[in-house]
């Protein structure tokens, strides 16, 4: 039995590292995101969302790559820093045409997120 209490509390913890790892925040993968229902609105915005993090970690994944090896990562960088400008762009377009409130609040708690990331690694 304790075998069994260690292994989930095991397979807990590589889910929350491997979360922090993929997304820069502790929780479990399932609960990292909300999801929103409003059409194809809401399905472009959770979109961006996605390809927002997946910009974030590319970052990141290029500083740690800069300094564990000493390569030059300066274009992955500025990749990852192009896409998440375009996809701010982009979530600004959505949230002009929103027709609802929900809509709205989420695509201003994105670009939010999006300015904290722009703070936090300048």
């Amino acid at each position: 039995m304790k075998k069994i209490i260690g292994l989930l509390v095991l397979v807990g913890v590589a889910l929350v590292g491997f979360n922090f790892y993929t997304t820069g925040t502790f929780g479990l993968p399932w609960m990292s995101g909300s999801t929103i229902s409003g059409g194809e609105e809401g399905a472009t915005l959770n979109r961006l969302r996605g390809e927002f993090r997946v910009a974030a970690r590319e970052y990141r994944q290029a500083g740690q790559s800069a300094a564990v090896s000493g390569l030059d990562t300066t274009d992955a960088a500025a990749a990852a820093m192009a896409a998440a400008d375009r996809v701010a762009a982009e979530v600004e377009r959505v949230a002009a045409k929103a027709s609802s409130q929900e809509i709205k609040d989420e695509a201003a708690a994105l670009l939010q997120e999006i300015k904290d990331w722009k703070t936090a690694i300048q």
